[in-house]
């Protein structure tokens, strides 16, 4: 099923810019959202450099792939497994 776009839906997702935002924190707030849903590091990588994703894309053009790289290491460092 396909939905045509409508401004008034409020499940719509919208990009919006944030004045004055902290564009490393929102890259690190990105990464681990992805992480949570599931995504690897290497699919989350080139997320961030696919253009299609414009808030990672715009996170990668503005901090580059050595910040970018960083900031994904550190997500997923953070994240404890345990089994059983």
């Amino acid at each position: 099923m396909v939905k045509d776009f409508d401004k008034e839906d409020p499940f719509e997702m919208k990009a919006i810019e944030i004045p004055g935002g902290n564009i490393f924190n929102q890259a690190q707030v990105m990464a681990e959202e992805f992480r949570d849903m599931g995504m690897t590091k290497e699919e989350l990588k080139k997320m961030f450099t696919d253009p299609f994703y414009g808030g990672l894309h715009m996170a990668y053009i503005q901090l580059g792939k050595k910040n970018i790289n960083e900031i994904i290491r550190q997500v997923y460092k953070k994240v404890l497994v345990k089994n059983g």
